[in-house]
């Protein structure tokens, strides 16, 4: 099986500093790409309230805390610009503050050569400096299982999330998850279809989800590239703004996804509609509720059209009869712009 690797930076003259890192990283695989996404899963909250399924480590900057026992719960609070960052012990509530930082902050479960897994006491847990190489948000991205749970007002209760966060500071605190697209194409599907019995409507959502994950992230790092800092820390919005990631489905794990739609996913791993050698722009909604728009796909209809006994191919292809079904590569289908300042960073 072949790999390799694909290091994209964006660095911003007037800040001074690296803003940005996504890793496109090749797999042997049937010639699929392992792809991340940058998804904002909380929004101005006045307090972030973490607990972890795993040991962990915070990295600030050039250094970090750790490892820390999962049984720790890390609190962000926002002051002004900066994020205040406490150790709270699940059994005894004991604190401990980390102090305030005015750089983003990263929550991760994996650290290169440092080991995680003894925690250090309480006492002796300092600030240290980090290793060269040391973090990969992509790379923890890609580990197995549960990571940590982020307590959402909005949706009733606490939601799992597999992939390291990034806390950073803008009328409250935001966090970021780096999350493996198949991972999010899935979540994505439970919230948006996920009671559906058909299998082929589940394919069809699938396929679409991944395609308007990918155009949409594609589309706002060229604005990035453009000077719109408004992308810097995120791509994708985690509710319906853009697609439904996080949801009440999801809160409390009270309905995670159904092997039917873990089945319709890896089914149509990687495959995306591409329309004139590109991305398709795709628009999709529940119909019911703001009716039919022109060139928006009806989710309603997908479901009528796969119990009919249609096939989820046959199905995209009533609503983009010019587009086709290929498999995802960065190198096909992101637009120049994206694939030069691909090629630029691997002379960094």
């Amino acid at each position: 099986m072949a790999l390799g690797g694909v290091l994209f930076t964006i660095y911003n003259k007037s800040m001074k500093k690296y803003v940005l890192t996504v890793l496109i990283t090749l797999l042997g695989l049937n010639g699929a790409w392992a792809h991340t996404l940058n998804v904002l899963i909380l929004k101005r909250a006045p307090r972030a309230e973490l607990s972890f399924m795993q040991n962990y480590a915070v990295v600030i900057g050039k250094t970090f805390y750790g490892p820390i026992s999962k049984n720790t719960r890390l609190l962000i609070d926002p002051v002004g610009s900066s994020l205040r960052l406490t150790l709270q012990d699940a059994t005894s509530s004991r604190k401990k503050s980390l102090g305030t930082t005015k750089e983003p902050v990263h929550i991760v479960r994996s650290l290169g050569t440092v080991s995680l897994s003894r925690p250090s006491a309480w006492g002796s847990l300092k600030k240290r400096a980090l290793p060269a190489g040391a973090i990969s948000l992509e790379q923890d991205a890609k580990r197995a299982g549960d990571f940590v749970a982020v307590r959402q007002v909005k949706y009733g209760g606490l939601i799992n999330y597999s992939g390291p966060l990034s806390a950073y500071a803008k009328g409250g605190v935001n966090l970021v998850e780096t999350v493996e697209l198949e991972h999010y194409v899935t979540h994505v599907v439970n919230c948006e279809l996920g009671s559906e019995k058909s299998l082929n409507a589940l394919k069809a959502q699938s396929v679409l989800a991944r395609t308007f994950g990918l155009f949409s992230t594609q589309s706002r790092l060229e604005a990035l590239d453009k000077g719109n800092t408004n992308w810097q820390h995120f791509q994708l919005f985690s509710d319906p703004t853009d697609q439904a990631y996080n949801c009440r489905k999801r809160a409390n794990g009270k309905e995670l996804p159904s092997p039917l739609v873990k089945q319709a996913v890896r089914q149509t791993a990687g495959e995306v509609l591409v329309q004139d050698k590109a991305l398709a722009n795709i628009q999709y909604n529940t119909c019911s509720r703001s009716g039919v728009k022109p060139g928006v796909i009806c989710q309603e209809k997908i479901v009528q059209l796969a119990r009919s006994g249609r096939s989820y191919r046959n199905i995209l292809r009533t609503f983009l009869p010019k587009s086709q079904i290929s498999r995802f590569n960065p190198s096909v289908f992101y637009t120049q712009t994206v694939r030069n300042l691909l090629k630029k960073s691997l002379h960094k």
